[in-house]
């Protein structure tokens, strides 16, 4: 008999046992279950993007850019740089060379200065023989050097060769010159290296005109020369000129 009741307490254990086991389960479950589940529809999507662009800082990136000098405009400067260069090179060269000029003119004009105090062994009379009046009264006032040279040429026999085609150029040249009528030409002798020409001038700056453009005549090689004048009782010059090459 006591077995019995224990038997049937046993049962009535185990099965309450068995149903608070099932009910926990049960509850445990349905607490994992989400209460309500949302269903995102078009516009509510939009809405969010929305709000997610709006709450999100726009950041916004800037194009890196660096400079960099173009090579054509750099080879241009550079050119210009060289080209200025060159150009004040080129007028230091032009200032020296006409200092160069300059001194070498004036080193010239006193070795002629000086070689005027050089004696001569030709006497005024000697000298005044060589040339018809009034010029003959030029010859004996050169003094030194040019008084030797002159005297020296008429000593020396006629050069026909380069001193005939000189001759003939000079006079040529003196007498078709739109000043020609306005000078006498009275002797051209010319003998390598010297050409000694007699003028008597009737217009104020006719010789001066005449010279200026023989000067410039590509057979004209003289370098230097020695003049002297002398007006007479009717206005005219009368010029003694000794060309030197």
């Amino acid at each position: 008999m006591n077995l019995l009741k224990a038997l049937i307490l046993l049962a009535i254990g185990a099965a309450l046992g068995y149903g608070i086991s099932s009910t926990t389960r049960s509850h445990q479950n349905n607490s994992r279950l989400p209460a309500v589940i949302a269903v995102e529809t078009s516009s509510t999507l939009k809405k969010t993007v929305d709000l997610q662009e709006q709450a999100t800082p726009l950041v916004q990136t800037q194009p890196q850019v660096i400079n960099h000098k173009p090579a054509p405009l750099a080879i241009a400067d550079n050119d210009e740089v060289l080209t200025q260069q060159y150009l004040d090179l080129r007028a230091e060269h032009q200032q020296l060379k006409d200092k160069y000029k300059k001194s070498k003119r004036k080193v010239s004009s006193l070795k002629y200065q000086l070689s005027e105090f050089d004696g001569s062994e030709a006497t005024d009379e000697e000298m005044e023989k060589l040339a018809p009046e009034p010029f003959n009264l030029f010859l004996s006032a050169f003094r030194g050097k040019t008084r030797n040279d002159i005297y020296d040429f008429h000593q020396k026999e006629d050069d026909l060769d380069w001193g005939y085609n000189m001759q003939n150029n000079i006079s040529d040249f003196v007498q078709t010159h739109y000043d020609g009528m306005n000078v006498d030409l009275i002797s051209v002798i010319c003998k390598q290296p010297y050409c000694e020409i007699l003028v008597t001038e009737k217009q104020e700056d006719a010789w001066d005109n005449i010279i200026k453009d023989l000067s410039v005549q590509t057979w004209w090689k003289f370098s230097s020369f020695s003049t002297s004048t002398k007006s007479n009782e009717d206005n005219e010059l009368s010029i003694y000129a000794f060309f030197t090459q």
